[in-house]
C-alpha cells in the first residue's frame, strides 16, 4: 500500500497518543486502591489487531511492550475468531501472559469497527493483594504467590462473567479494592475501544491500520539512524543483588553484553547467574523493556515507544537464569532486579560514549504493611511505592526524590491525608536524605526518608537492605562515587537482615529510608559553591561537604574557608594516588 498522506499519518499519531492518555487518566480516577489511584502503579497501551504495541503510557517504562508480549501465548487460549465485541480477557500469568507478576494484573479488549478486529486496548494495574502469604518474600515458586491466573475471559460480549469476579473476590483480602480497581481497567479499556472506533470512522479501518504499520517503520528508521550514529563495539557490564530472599548468602549477578555495528545491535543476557530460589526472578519479556528504555535514553529520549523497537532491538538469553527463569519459578518480587538490570544496561550503553554515561539510580521500592483490622474487624493492605532517585549525568546532578529509572515521572507517594484517612496510621515525617546521593563533581540525586506511625498492630513485610542492593550499592561512572542504601527501622532500630516481617505494635513508628542515586565524575572536581548550596538546602551535611568532597564549610556564617579546602584537596588527591599505586 502506498505512503499515507503526512497529515493524516501525523493526525493518526496524535490520535493514538491521546486515546492512551485519556485511557490513563480514566484508569487512575476510577481506582479504588491507594497504590493505584495515588501511586498510580498502572499503565495502558494500544495494539493493533496482530498484538503489536501501537503506543503506551510512556511515562511507565517498565511497562515498555509487556502488553503486547501476550502474543506469543493468546492464540493458546482464543484464536481472533473466537473473540467478539464485548469481550475482554483478563490475566495475570507471568509465564502463559508475559505479565511482570501476579500482582499485576491485565486487561485486555478486543475492538472491532465495520465488523473487523482493528486493535485491542490494553491495561495493566498493580493490585495490592491476590491472595498468597502477607509475607510473600518467602515463596519459593509461582503457586505459592497468590491467585494466578491465564488469559480468561472476564466478560463475554459486553456481560461480566460473575463467577470470575467471586474466584478473584475469595482470593483477595481486600475484595472491594481488588474489583473496583479491576472494574477501572474494563472501563479504561471501553473508552480507548471507543475512541478507536470513533477514528476508524473517521478515516476508514485501513487507512488507520496502515497508519498503525507506518508509524511502527517510522520508529524502526529513527532508531536505526540513531544506532548507526553510535560508535561500533562490544562492552559489558553487570551488576549484583545481596540475596535472593531465601538464600541469604548468595548474591545474584546479573550481566550484560551489547554488542553494537551499524544499525545492528544485540543485548546478550547469557551470562547472568542461574535462577533463584526466591521470587525475584524476572521474566524475558520485562528485562526486554529495559533494552528498549536504555537505548531511548541514550539516543534519542523523544522516541515515541511502539513494535518499532522489537523490530530493531535483538536480544539473547540462557534459559534457567535469574533473566529468563523456567515456567514456575517465583517472580513476586522481581522489582529490584528489573531496575539493577536497567541501571546495568545503561551502565554498558555508557561505555560507547561518555557523555551518555549515567550514574546508577537508586532502583524502585516502597513499603507495605498489613493489618487484621483490630478495631474495624476489616482486614487491611497499605501499599505505598516511595522516591529513590536518579544518578548524575556528564550535564547535571541526579534528580531527587524520583522512582529510578523503570518507574521515572510515573510512581510516587501518596498524599499524606489520604493514608491517614483510610489507614490506621500517622506520617510524622517525609524529607530527603542528607549525604545519601552519591559523590561526584555532579551528586547523584537523594533518596528520602518517611516515618509511619501505627495506630494498631500490623506487619511490615520486609526486602532487605537498600532494596538489597546494600553488597554493591548504587554506583558512580567515571570518578563519581556510590550512593547510600537504604532500610526499614521500628523505633530507631533497623531491621536485621534475613527477616521477612516485622510484627509491629500501636503506637511504634516504622521509618523507611530509600536508596539515592550514584555520583558522576571526581567529587573534588565540584564547584566549592555548589557544595555551599547543597548544605544550605540540607542535601549534604557539613560533615558530607568536608569527607567527600574536601569543602570546609563555617556553620556559624555558613561561609567557605578557601585556604583550607585547597589544602585538604590537594591531600585527598594526594591519598588516592597512593592508593592507586599501591593496588
Amino acid at each position: 500500500m502506498a505512503k499515507l498522506d503526512p497529515i493524516v499519518l501525523e493526525l493518526i499519531h496524535s490520535k493514538v497518543g491521546s486515546i492512551v492518555d485519556e485511557m490513563r487518566v480514566v484508569l487512575f480516577h476510577s481506582g479504588y486502591s491507594t497504590v493505584l489511584r495515588e501511586s498510580e502503579d498502572g499503565s495502558a497501551g494500544l495494539l493493533d489487531a496482530q498484538l503489536r504495541t501501537v503506543a503506551v503510557s510512556k511515562k511507565l517504562p517498565l511497562h515498555f511492550g509487556s502488553f503486547s508480549a501476550i502474543a506469543e501465548h493468546l492464540a493458546r487460549y482464543y484464536r481472533a475468531d473466537e473473540l467478539e465485541e464485548g469481550d475482554i480477557i483478563l490475566f495475570n500469568h507471568p509465564y502463559a501472559g508475559n505479565v511482570t507478576h501476579p500482582s499485576d494484573t491485565v486487561i485486555l479488549m478486543p475492538v472491532f469497527a465495520q465488523g473487523t478486529l482493528v486493535a485491542f486496548t490494553a491495561t495493566l494495574a498493580h493490585k495490592a493483594d491476590l491472595g498468597g502469604p502477607q509475607a510473600a518474600t518467602a515463596a519459593r515458586d509461582l503457586w505459592e504467590e497468590g491467585l494466578v491466573i491465564p488469559p480468561t475471559k472476564f466478560y463475554a460480549r459486553g456481560e461480566v462473567n460473575r463467577e470470575v469476579e467471586r474466584l478473584v473476590a475469595a482470593n483477595s483480602r481486600i475484595p472491594m479494592e481488588t474489583l473496583g480497581d479491576l472494574r477501572g481497567q474494563v472501563a479504561a479499556c471501553r473508552v480507548g475501544a471507543q475512541r478507536m472506533q470513533e477514528l476508524c470512522a473517521r478515516f476508514g479501518v485501513q487507512t488507520v491500520t496502515a497508519g498503525f504499520a507506518e508509524l511502527m517503520e517510522r520508529v524502526a528508521g529513527r532508531l536505526r539512524s540513531a544506532l548507526e550514529s553510535m560508535p561500533d563495539g562490544n562492552y559489558e557490564a553487570d551488576g549484583m543483588l545481596d540475596h535472593d530472599l531465601i538464600s541469604f548468602d548468595r548474591s545474584l549477578r546479573v550481566q550484560v553484553s551489547v554488542s553494537k555495528k551499524g544499525s545492528d545491535i544485540l543485548f546478550d543476557f547469557s551470562g547472568s547467574d542461574p535462577q533463584a530460589r526466591g521470587p525475584v526472578n524476572v521474566t524475558p519479556a520485562l528485562i526486554k523493556n529495559t533494552c528498549y528504555f536504555g537505548l531511548m535514553a541514550v539516543t534519542d529520549a523523544s522516541l515515541p515507544f511502539n513494535h518499532g523497537f522489537v523490530e530493531v532491538v535483538r536480544t539473547r538469553f540462557r534459559e534457567g537464569t535469574i533473566v529468563c527463569p523456567r515456567p514456575g519459578a517465583p517472580v513476586s518480587f522481581y522489582v529490584p532486579l528489573a531496575y539493577l538490570t536497567a541501571d546495568v544496561v545503561l551502565k554498558a550503553l555508557g561505555q560507547f560514549n561518555a557523555e551518555r554515561a549515567v550514574g546508577s539510580s537508586g532502583g524502585g521500592g516502597g513499603v507495605r504493611i498489613v493489618g487484621a483490622g483490630s478495631k474495624t474487624g476489616r482486614p487491611w493492605v497499605f501499599m505505598e511505592l516511595l522516591d529513590t532517585a536518579l544518578g548524575a549525568t556528564s550535564a547535571q546532578d541526579g534528580v531527587s526524590l524520583i522512582h529510578g529509572t523503570l518507574g521515572v515521572g510515573q510512581f510516587r507517594p501518596g498524599p499524606i491525608e489520604i493514608h491517614e484517612t483510610e489507614f490506621p496510621m500517622r506520617i510524622t515525617r517525609f524529607a530527603v536524605r542528607a549525604d545519601s546521593g552519591g559523590p561526584g563533581k555532579f551528586r547523584g540525586g537523594l533518596g528520602c526518608t518517611r516515618e509511619y506511625q501505627l495506630l494498631e498492630d500490623a506487619a511490615v513485610r520486609v526486602r532487605g537492605k537498600g532494596e538489597m542492593r546494600s553488597k554493591v550499592p548504587p554506583w558512580g561512572v567515571l570518578g563519581g562515587q556510590p550512593a547510600r542504601v537504604g532500610g526499614i527501622f521500628v523505633n530507631g532500630v533497623e531491621v536485621p537482615e534475613g527477616v521477612r516481617e516485622a510484627h509491629v505494635k500501636a503506637g511504634d513508628v516504622v521509618r523507611v529510608n530509600m536508596n539515592a542515586g550514584g555520583g558522576y565524575g571526581n567529587p573534588l572536581d565540584r564547584d566549592p559553591e555548589i557544595v555551599l548550596g547543597d548544605v544550605m538546602d540540607g542535601y549534604v551535611t557539613a560533615e558530607g561537604a568536608r569527607d567527600d568532597y574536601g569543602v570546609i564549610i563555617d556553620t556559624e556564617t555558613l561561609t567557605i574557608d578557601y585556604d583550607a579546602t585547597h589544602a585538604l584537596r590537594e591531600k585527598m588527591r594526594q591519598q588516592k594516588k597512593e592508593r592507586s599505586l599501591g593496588e
